[in-house]
């Protein structure tokens, strides 16, 4: 299967043009997360939701698109705020991250083959505090629960999510190698490159996508190929 994967793309339109570049040539789009919140230029919040609503549309036209829920998304939904929180987007969304988690448009993560996708990693010891054995049940967890994904606090929680408990939304590169999940190669947002990077371990693969939307990948997971492109520059 051919995937291409665009990550974090805080109100960019730049998708619509990976999405015509690449629409012939691969089976699957995964979206990593963090829609909204732009970090490229002073875009309205009624744009922002805009662009969301066009996304949600592509995805229930096309039938083989996979919506993943970001840090910025949750935050409007009841999550931990970012410094980034604006209340104007809250009021524009009236609601559509909550509606969206309900009718499933948006999950926690994707899973093709032994590759798994999410917003910043999944942590073996996060599964574990949350009784999960399997990640086939991390979805059905978070439409029961959608909080479970919140940052997790303890009395000497990481401020950056720099822990092997943290969450999938939130947990960063160092501590994701350290507890990454055995079995699977897994393809994250969250954490900004410079460019999108994979490191290779024993056990697993971890391929780092949020290059500030300058950038694209498309994996064959059949022959564990991965394909970095540039994105189309958005203005």
């Amino acid at each position: 299967m051919k995937i291409a994967v665009i990550a974090d793309i805080h109100a960019s339109e730049a998708w619509k043009d990976i999405v015509e570049m690449e629409k012939d040539r691969v089976d699957r789009f995964v979206f990593l997360g963090d829609y909204v919140d732009s970090k490229h230029g002073d875009v309205s919040a009624v744009h922002q939701v805009d662009n969301l609503l066009e996304l949600i549309g592509f995805k229930a036209e096309s039938g083989r698109v996979d919506l993943l829920i970001g840090n910025h998304d949750l935050q409007y939904m009841g999550g931990a705020r970012t410094n980034q929180y604006n209340r104007s987007i809250d009021d524009a969304l009236d609601g559509l991250f909550v509606l969206g988690v309900r009718d499933y448009t948006f999950q926690l993560c994707a899973i093709y083959g032994d590759y798994i996708f999410s917003h910043a990693g999944i942590s073996r010891v996060w599964m574990a505090n949350n009784g999960l054995r399997d990640v086939n049940e991390i979805n059905k967890a978070f439409h029961a629960t959608p909080l479970i994904a919140d940052f997790v606090r303890t009395p000497f929680c990481d401020r950056s999510g720099d822990d092997i408990f943290q969450s999938p939304l939130w947990i960063r590169p160092d501590s994701l190698r350290e507890g990454a999940v055995s079995g699977y190669n897994q393809v994250v947002g969250h954490t900004q490159v410079y460019e999108i990077t994979t490191i290779e371990s024993v056990e697993t693969q971890l391929t780092f996508a949020d290059a500030r939307m300058l950038q694209y990948l498309v994996i064959d997971t059949n022959f564990n190929e991965i394909e970095r492109k540039p994105a189309p520059v958005w203005n």
